[in-house]
């Protein structure tokens, strides 16, 4: 599963959005219409896999509040921007779907970047709520990208409930993985994550033309080297998501317009 990004790539690859309405979760929150994929929860099981029910009832639970909070970041500045959007949850993570779209550069960045933030608000709020409760914070790295993780104190009556403490450490430490570690992968700069949108409309500003087509290269670059990684770290999830990643970034790559290569005129 990607994690969740904002939809602005007008064609079709691998990790689009199916068009089936099959299945799907229709409602409203604060007036922005959100649409629920029948995928969305079968992926989040596929990653989420234990023979603990509780776990994947908190593992969906937390997925799912980030991700719509994550999204809804992307609708507050596209509203910002005179812009109104609507949210959905796929396979892939979440997409903000605005009615025509955006122009111009900073905005773009913008609401790129706005869905990252308001998760790692989400995350600022968990580790507030951690320490409050006595918990340990530890900072480490998990394939070169920073994570954060909680150890609960063993008091506020955890001693006699052990099953207590274990679920209320595996929400807080559920809470932090999707909205720190999730958000900083999110910024890497690969299609059709959020940094690959900000970094898309950085470089389509200093070169119009061609800029889209560059950023789909770098993104595929990027990509393929962070699957390599997985290899190397024996990461079957990370090799697999951003072989994904790479693979439709050379699709979208593929279906832009190539530059046009002008003959040198000669004499005879």
């Amino acid at each position: 599963m990607v994690p969740q990004g904002c939809c602005m790539f007008p064609f079709t690859t691998l990790v689009s959005c199916p068009r089936s309405r099959a299945g799907e979760w229709n409602f409203r929150l604060f007036g922005v219409p959100v649409h629920v994929k029948f995928w969305f929860w079968l992926s989040l099981l596929l990653i989420g896999a234990s023979d603990d029910m509780v776990a994947v009832l908190i593992w969906l639970a937390v997925c799912f509040v980030s991700i719509l909070i994550h999204e809804l970041g992307h609708v507050l500045v596209f509203r910002m921007f005179g812009e109104d959007a609507e949210v959905v949850l796929y396979a892939w993570g979440g997409l903000a779907v605005p009615r025509r779209g955006i122009r111009g550069t900073l905005a773009q960045f913008v609401v790129s970047l706005a869905g990252p933030l308001a998760g790692f608000g989400a995350a600022g709020l968990t580790l507030g709520v951690a320490r409050w409760s006595g918990a340990t914070l530890h900072l480490g790295h998990h394939m070169f990208i920073p994570m954060l993780t909680a150890v609960p104190a063993l008091s506020h009556g955890f001693e006699s409930h052990p099953q207590t403490y274990l679920y209320w450490s595996i929400l807080l430490n559920d809470l932090l993985f999707v909205n720190f570690y999730w958000g900083l992968v999110n910024l890497l700069p690969v299609y059709p994550l959020d940094g690959g949108q900000a970094t898309r409309a950085v470089i389509e500003q200093y070169d119009p033309r061609f800029g889209r087509r560059r950023s789909l290269l770098l993104s595929a670059i990027v990509a393929a080297a962070v699957a390599l990684l997985g290899i190397a770290n024996h990461n079957l999830y990370m090799l697999v998501m951003f072989g994904i990643l790479a693979a439709a970034s050379v699709q979208a790559f593929d279906e832009q317009p190539r530059p046009i290569v002008p003959r040198p005129s000669g004499s005879w």
